[in-house]
This record gives C-alpha cells, structure tokens and sequence, in this order.
C-alpha cells in the first residue's frame, strides 16, 4: 500500500494480537495515528518499530492495546508531541533503566495521558526524563501506589493530574522543584495522606482540586501560595478553611463528588 500524503491513521482493531504493517513505515507526512481495539481483551500490539521511520508523528493513542511502555523511548520519536493509553494493559519491565537518553529521543513531547490502565502500579522511569513534558496526566490507575522522586526534574511540568488513583498514599517530596507547574489535580484519591511538605515553594502554582481526599494533611507552607483557587467537596472544604486568614487570595470552591464509576472495571 503506498500511502505517501496521509497525515492521520486510524486502525479500528478486534484481534487478541496484532502486528502494526510495514507499509506503515513509508507514511512519511503521518502526524497522527490511533490504535482502537473493539474486542474484549487487550489486543498485544508488535511491530511498534515501523512507527521509528515518521519523522512528522505528532500524536499516537492507544486504546484497550497490551504494550511495554518501554518500547515507547525506543522508537526515538522526536517529533512527537502527546501519547495517550485509555484501557491498556502495562506489560512489566525488568531491565528499565537501559533506555537512551529520553531528553534527546523525546525531545518534543509536552503531553502524556494515562487513563484507566488498571495493572499500572507505577510510571516507567523514563517519563521523569523528559524535561520538555508540559502535562502529565494518570487517572483511574487504581493500582497506581506512588509517584518516582525523580518526577522532580520535570522542570517545565504545568499541569500534574494524578485522579482518581485509589492506591497513591503520597506525593513525592521532590515536586518542590517543578517551579513551572501551575494546576494540581489528586482529586478522588481518598487514600492519599498528605501533600509535599514544601509544597508552598511552586509559586507558579493557582489551583488545585481535591475532592475526595479528606484523609489528606495540608502542611503550613500551603500558607506562602498566593491567589489560589482550590476545588473541593464538603469533606475535605475544612481542611483549606483554617489556613484562610493566613494565604492571600485563597478561593475555596465547594463542588459536589462527581461518580467515577472506574470501580466497576470493564475488564
């Protein structure tokens, strides 16, 4: 198939395994491609390496597909800009940190977005690598338990979504150092015990939702964040109200629980 001009692919998908086709690889002006299974199981995905010769891959969306996240940094995508996984099944790593320098070999994503991969206990070590990452987004994972210390060099991190992941219990004290970030999002993560302890150093940082996490501690650096807007539900509204005298600007906003239904797992 000689496709020369196509810029997005979608392939609609309902197999257990599939092998990505080689003429993949002659798309040189793709930008886009979606991977979308329609089965009842994970389809494991191979030949991920064809995608290693499209120079303009901007985007790439995996759904309900089985793949090792270290195959990702392999690819040396250096033009892409945002992956997305939804319903994947994360195959283990031993050997993790063999990996290129991801800086390099991912130098142009700004965006990865993880939803509802329930086996994922935690990230591939190669995300806190890619220092141009602008948005990180892992929700529904419930068996996401912790976030690596090194997501503290993210330096140009601005928004950090980590909802609805019942198993995280804490924020690693290293995200003092994500001096750009600006939205914080941990809502629905009833188990989480606290926040970062110097939290207050991320002056950049305007807003925070946090439904759900009425087990959470606030520590008194939240005090030096000024012009803060916090969304939250009656159950966690008292945990802000006390530091209200003490932070300049602070908006408390009290939104009803929304129902995740990730509970109720698809499969």
């Amino acid at each position: 198939m000689d496709c020369p001009n196509v810029e997005a692919l979608v392939l609609n998908l309902s197999s257990s395994n599939y092998a990505l086709p080689n003429f993949i690889a002659t798309m040189k002006k793709l930008k886009v491609v979606m991977i979308i299974n329609h089965g009842l199981e994970p389809t494991k995905l191979t030949n991920l390496s064809c995608l290693s010769s499209l120079p303009n891959l901007r985007r790439i969306r995996f759904e309900k597909a089985s793949i090792t996240l270290l195959d990702i940094p392999k690819l040396q995508l250096s033009s892409l800009e945002k992956l997305s996984l939804w319903l994947c099944h994360v195959d283990e790593v031993l050997n993790e940190f063999e990996v290129d320098d991801v800086s390099q070999t991912l130098q142009s994503l700004q965006e990865i977005e993880i939803d509802y991969c329930y086996n994922l206990v935690e990230l591939p070590h190669w995300v806190s690598q890619v220092v141009s990452l602008k948005k990180l987004s892992v929700t529904n994972c419930n068996k996401l338990c912790r976030l690596s210390e090194a997501i503290g060099n993210l330096r140009n991190l601005e928004m950090l979504r980590v909802s609805s992941c019942y198993s995280l219990t804490e924020l690693p004290e290293t995200m003092e150092r994500l001096g750009n970030l600006r939205f914080l999002d941990v809502s629905g993560c009833f188990q989480l015990k606290k926040l970062p302890l110097e939290i207050g150093k991320l002056q950049m940082l305007k807003k925070i939702s946090m439904r759900d996490c009425y087990r959470c501690e606030l520590p008194n650096s939240v005090k030096n964040l000024e012009n803060l807007e916090v969304k939250c539900d009656e159950g966690t509204v008292f945990l802000w109200e006390r530091f209200k005298p003490k932070m300049k600007n602070l908006t408390i906003t009290d939104e009803e629980t929304e129902h995740n239904l990730n509970l109720l797992q698809l499969f």
